[in-house]
């Protein structure tokens, strides 16, 4: 039981309980916590003092809150190493989890100032973009934007539903891989995002950019990740 004798602040004591609880198994990756008000009842503190324990362990990532469903355990996090030219599938298999995808979006459209820029295209070029949800053991875990050159036009024309992109790339059109350069910036989710990810719009995740290369410098397509950070752990 919570004791209201200790110096140490109740919510940490709570906090404490919750990670005991998870480091003995008692609670596993996924399973659901009671609510706030059973929280409060059961173990004699305010609302307000769950809350800041709750508001704790989901910063520092032992919790995920999903809107309208309720605070969950998290399960492991996808360990994704952003140095290698290594797709989200593969990241998935490496770690025993089945990752899925759903397409959003796959059009033409005009190539933007930054697809000129990242793509080396001119002015009134088309670019294939891609969209779609990535997950991991059904949990939608990411957003992905691809943009290719317009020679990549064939991409209109697979079934880009839960399968690797890279894989279609690499072993139906022989296409291989260099070098890429990323950067890792912060990012707050759109409604659109927000919804894809069973999230709160304006909740921060990791956003990835990144273009790829094949061997002989010619670049592939550019890309960008938005990943909910609590899900990932990024080597580099």
């Amino acid at each position: 039981m919570i004791d209201h004798s200790e110096s140490s602040p109740l919510y940490r004591q709570l906090q404490e309980r919750i990670l005991d609880s998870i480091h003995n198994g008692t609670l596993k990756p996924g399973d659901k916590l009671p609510t706030e008000l059973e929280l409060s009842e059961t173990n004699n503190v305010s609302r307000v003092t769950v809350r800041a324990a709750l508001d704790s362990l989901t910063s520092e990532g032992y919790l995920v809150r999903i809107p309208g469903k309720g605070t969950f355990i998290t399960k492991d996090k996808i360990k994704k190493n952003v140095v290698e030219t290594i797709g989200f599938s593969d990241t998935c298999k490496l770690q025993n989890k089945v990752p899925g995808a759903k397409v959003i979006k796959c059009v033409i459209e005009d190539a933007t100032v930054s697809d000129q820029e990242h793509l080396g295209l001119m002015p009134g070029d088309k670019v294939i973009n891609i969209e779609r949800i990535r997950y991991a053991d059904n949990v939608p875990v990411s957003v992905e934007y691809s943009r290719f050159p317009s020679s990549f036009s064939f991409l209109l024309q697979e079934d880009l539903n839960n399968i690797s992109l890279y894989d279609i790339l690499k072993n139906k059109h022989k296409i291989t891989f260099g070098i890429s350069r990323k950067y890792i910036v912060m990012e707050f989710a759109s409604f659109d995002v927000a919804t894809y990810l069973n999230i709160e719009e304006g909740y921060p995740l990791l956003c990835i950019k990144s273009t790829v290369c094949n061997p002989d410098g010619q670049k592939i397509h550019r890309s960008k990740q938005l990943i909910l950070g609590d899900r990932f752990e990024l080597i580099v």
